[in-house]
């Protein structure tokens, strides 16, 4: 992984400044996904103490996706304006703040508060973090931004590890207190190297010159059928429901459905993670060598029947650990390949807004997606719920139809 930058033909920038994206911007996505996800495994004692019910969780999940929704395009504009390393750079002191906070915190009201403080700070890594990187490898954005991906999904895998191994010996208070300082760290880092980071894709030009770039890239962008077609593929079959609201429930149901223990859950979904680490590095190595579009398409049926087998697992746990398995490489590889379709579908200079755009669409329906799931789960039950949404994945399918896979039609014509 260490050569990945030396065989970039563009060789945009240079190769300290690509290296310094490439793996600043890898870490701080794993840093970013270890302290959203490692709430999972506490909510089982989280929900019991402040008093909490599926439906207020479903609430809760609807907020932070809403706040994190609103602000990922908030970012994404801002990137013509702003350096996209001092963006980043707030984004993750926003979301150290808002961890921090949350160890202070006395009930369910100002929980969500604090978690949607935290929702708005990592909200810039995707946006402006995808941005970036497509930015400086343009010619294998696939593999890069599945390393990206497989990355941020090792901060995923130890987070439930760590966080029910801290959970032993400390509060849940105490763990959101000491997890806050790694987001507050890379916060400081990214504004410190700010001058090192973005130089070689941020285009010195006028604020008028920008907002004039920013309203046409804007405009080219809503007339991109792929554009629109991709991120409505995500709304109902992606990033909003697989990594964020699927993922709230799973914990709580282990433990009150199948009476497993916090260690076991911690593992459970620690196999998960494991599978968010293959499957981007596999599948979107692959994209990059054969049809993006059809690999997508994979991805969508196997995420179907991985979540139809998931809601009907018990608790045997080879059985769950394999289902696990299976779930995380198919449902936590899609965000690669769509962000790297995206890619393929538009010129650089259109790129921020793309990903602006993506992003927001993308997660515009995980708030209906977590209020439908706690519903459904507090009258119906965790079997129900989860047919629903295996059953919903037919429709991202049916859309990918129509998507036209716009880099093998560029190598088709330069050929």
């Amino acid at each position: 992984m260490t050569n990945i930058t030396s065989h970039l033909e563009e060789h945009v920038g240079s190769a300290l400044e690509r290296n310094s994206v490439l793996w600043l911007t890898n870490i701080s996505h794993a840093v970013n996904h270890f302290q959203n996800q490692m709430v999972a495994v506490l909510y089982v004692v989280i929900m019991p103490e402040l008093g909490f019910s599926y439906t207020e969780l479903g609430i809760l999940t609807a907020i932070m996706s809403l706040v994190g929704g609103v602000t990922q395009g908030l970012y994404g504009f801002a990137t013509p304006f702003i350096p996209r390393a001092w963006l980043l750079g707030l984004g993750n002191i926003v979301l150290g703040l808002g961890t921090l906070a949350t160890g202070w915190v006395g009930s369910f009201n100002g929980f969500v508060v604090t978690r949607a403080v935290s929702a708005a700070g990592a909200s810039a890594q995707h946006p402006v973090g995808s941005s970036l990187l497509v930015g400086y490898f343009p010619r294998t954005r696939g593999t890069v931004l599945a390393l990206n991906t497989s990355i941020s999904n090792i901060g995923s895998l130890l987070s439930p590890l760590v966080a029910g191994a801290m959970l032993l010996i400390m509060d849940w208070r105490n763990i959101f207190m000491i997890v806050a300082t790694l987001s507050l760290a890379m916060g400081v880092t990214y504004f410190l190297f700010r001058n090192r980071l973005g130089n070689s894709t941020d285009e010195p030009k006028s604020g008028r010159a920008k907002l004039a770039q920013g309203r046409d890239s804007y405009k080219r962008v809503f007339r991109n059928k792929n554009m629109i077609l991709v991120s409505s593929v995500m709304m109902v079959g992606g990033a909003g429901r697989d990594m964020g609201v699927n993922l709230a429930y799973l914990g709580p149901h282990f433990k009150n459905d199948l009476a497993l223990t916090t260690t076991v859950i911690a593992v459970a979904l620690t196999a998960m993670h494991v599978g968010g680490i293959i499957g981007p590095i596999f599948l979107g190595w692959l994209s990059d060598k054969v049809s993006r579009k059809w690999v997508i398409q994979f991805s969508l049926v196997f995420s179907s029947l991985a979540t139809l087998w998931l809601a009907f697992q018990g608790a045997f746990l080879p059985l769950l650990l394999l289902n696990l398995l299976l779930y995380g490489v198919v449902t936590r590889s899609r965000m690669t390949l769509t962000q790297a379709m995206v890619a393929d579908s538009l010129p650089e200079p259109d790129r921020a807004a793309a990903f602006s755009v993506f992003f927001f669409l993308g997660f515009a329906s995980a708030p209906f997606w977590a209020l439908l799931v706690g519903f459904l789960m507090e009258n119906m039950g965790f079997t129900f719920a989860f047919s629903v949404l295996a059953g919903s994945y037919v429709l991202g399918i049916a859309l990918m139809l129509f998507v036209e896979d716009a880099r093998q039609i560029e190598e088709s014509l330069a050929t």
